[in-house]
């Protein structure tokens, strides 16, 4: 984007756009093209056809080429597949005319729109307004050597505006340039009156990356709410114009609202190596904002070096949540959206859901307390949680532990469900039940055993599973009902006929002493 004070330079720089652009930028050599045409002495002559070659180039760490496409060659890498529009400015006099009132006018432009569409001045044009007017508009893209070459130009005042760039690529400014233009490098001031009939154009670009935004790997640092999520922000530091210096180099990150910054968590680093706070870089964290923003580090880094910004958060509430950071260089666009300023990172993403059932006895109607259960994570993610063995837990820590409350409920308030980096939305948790509430059967192996399907979203407040369990048995009890009874009254008979016989054993006994008296 060109702001109106740039608009303004350029405008008023227009009798030299093209020199001017040229100095100390990097071009190739046009052997053997139209481009390539001997400069022509002498007054403007409105009867030649001309043409504009623009060399499109990375900004170059050294170069100079003049207008007719002579110079130093350059040594950064050419850019293809960048569209280019030129349009003819109407309503201005012609340039080969003896009262220069033309080179007025184009040199009165003194405003241009931020896509070049529109232009103002303090010069009238040949109708008595300052609508100077777009016309015989194309558009070319440049080739693998980042070259476009309009031919067929008449001699007059042309709007040069960079309308498409690949990703990466910091489109340059609309300008002016001139056919003819002064040969020299210096814009004519020289006065070697030689005109450019084919002029070469080198618009200042910048190739730069977009700024990254990443999750680390959730389950290293933990699956359960209230476990630290670590996000990394990185960036390219792009190359500048000759004699142009990082003046300006922020990063920033508003965090969700269910997001909570780890106080001192905040590591800012150049190629791995950590910054010094207060020192190299100034930090604000206000109203859940982070604000990252280079001091003395502005005078030490280079093109090419990465700055990363890293910190960790805990979830407090569950949900899909959002977030995205903002990196701003020099007010340089560095996203190839156009817009110079605030870029923004890619938006990263984290889920988490809660955990939510009930324990039960076998028959359902009796809730029970006291169970203890052991939670793991896994990587079933396919949202149907079929039946699990005790082999997929088998040499795993829990994440968790959790015991029903008296109402019933087992609940985990939060377990992370998936992230940007793999877009998960469902994951299966198993539960193992390690400790039966007071009168019930703890289940062994994989009975003992139940998988859960966790979405993301608010907390849940109905149970999405029961865990049932059977009542002990109580064996070795007195028996005293129904067949109980028939065993006692048998056993009395029996006790009373030994009784009875021992009885006649007796009297038989004593008969037998008395008659032997």
């Amino acid at each position: 984007m060109v702001n109106n004070s740039q608009a303004v330079g350029r405008g008023r720089r227009a009798l030299a756009g093209v020199a001017a652009l040229s100095v100390g930028v990097a071009g190739v050599v046009l052997s053997g093209t139209a481009a390539m045409a001997a400069p022509v002495p002498g007054p403007v002559d409105d009867s030649v056809v001309g043409s504009l070659t623009v060399h499109k180039y990375t900004y170059p760490d050294d170069g100079a080429q003049d207008p007719s496409g002579t110079g130093t060659d350059p040594t950064s890498a050419p850019l293809a597949d960048v569209t280019f529009e030129v349009c003819e400015i109407g309503n201005v006099t012609s340039l080969g005319d003896t009262s220069n009132l033309g080179w007025d006018q184009v040199g009165g432009i003194d405003a241009l729109s931020s896509d070049g569409s529109a232009l103002t001045g303090t010069e009238a044009g040949v109708d008595g307004t300052t609508d100077f007017g777009l016309s015989n508009c194309t558009s070319l893209v440049t080739d693998a050597a980042g070259i476009a070459t309009f031919t067929g130009l008449a001699v007059g005042a042309y709007l040069v505006t960079e309308t498409d760039a690949p990703a990466g690529v910091t489109m340059g400014d609309p300008f002016i340039v001139t056919v003819p233009t002064p040969a020299d490098e210096n814009g004519g001031a020289d006065n070697t009156g030689m005109w450019e009939y084919d002029v070469n154009v080198y618009p200042k670009n910048i190739r730069a990356e977009a700024p990254d935004k990443t999750i680390d790997d959730q389950p290293s640092n933990g699956v359960v709410l209230g476990d630290e999520i670590g996000f990394s922000i990185s960036q390219v530091i792009p190359a500048l114009p000759a004699g142009e210096d990082y003046t300006k180099v922020t990063v920033t990150d508003t965090l969700d609202d269910k997001l909570d910054l780890v106080a001192g968590s905040v590591v800012v680093s150049i190629n791995g190596t950590p910054l010094v706070l207060d020192s190299d870089y100034t930090l604000d964290t206000t109203g859940d904002v982070i604000t990252v923003t280079l001091t003395g580090a502005l005078a030490t880094i280079a093109a090419g070096d990465t700055l990363t910004v890293d910190f960790n958060t805990t979830a407090n509430s569950n949900g899909v949540i959002t977030n995205q950071a903002f990196v701003n260089i020099n007010d340089l666009d560095l996203d190839g959206d156009g817009e110079g300023g605030e870029n923004p990172t890619p938006e990263v993403v984290t889920r988490w859901g809660n955990l939510l059932g009930e324990k039960s006895d076998a028959s359902g109607s009796n809730l029970l307390g006291g169970a203890e259960f052991s939670v793991y994570y896994t990587t079933d993610t396919d949202g149907t949680c079929g039946p699990v063995t005790t082999a997929d837990i088998d040499g795993q820590s829990p994440v968790a532990t959790v015991t029903s409350a008296a109402d019933g409920s087992i609940a985990v308030p939060g377990l992370w469900v998936g992230d940007s980096n793999d877009d998960v939305t469902n994951r299966c948790y198993i539960l193992e039940e390690t400790v039966a509430p007071a009168g019930y059967v703890l289940p062994t192996g994989d009975a003992a055993l139940t998988a859960v399907n966790i979405t993301p979203g608010e907390t849940a407040t109905t149970a999405t599973f029961t865990i049932e369990n059977d009542q002990q048995l109580v064996p070795g009890l007195p028996l005293t009902g129904s067949q109980g009874q028939v065993l006692l009254t048998l056993s009395g008979i029996a006790l009373l006929g030994i009784a009875l016989g021992g009885g006649l054993l007796v009297v038989r006994k004593r008969r037998q002493g008395a008659e032997s008296a």
